[in-house]
């Protein structure tokens, strides 16, 4: 994966399988590899985690939509 050279990215470490990858989250405008991918549901979402790996977030994204959402209580 190799960031153009606009982009501002840096280096990154993915707390779920330790690998290093570029990660383009503080980077102004907002552009990164992850944009591309589907997103994860907004109860899974915590803007103060860490990013991960493009590999556990497609795992992520993949378990997500095997759950589907949450059972309706009404």
């Amino acid at each position: 994966m190799k960031p153009s050279a606009s982009r501002s990215t840096s280096s990154a470490r993915c707390p779920r399988c330790g690998n290093a990858f570029d990660c383009g989250r503080h980077g102004q405008p907002f552009e990164c590899w992850c944009r591309e991918m589907p997103s994860l549901p907004a109860d899974q979402l915590d803007a103060a985690r860490p990013c991960l790996c493009p590999e556990c977030l497609a795992a992520e994204i993949a378990r997500a939509s095997h759950v589907g959402p949450a059972a309706d209580s009404r």
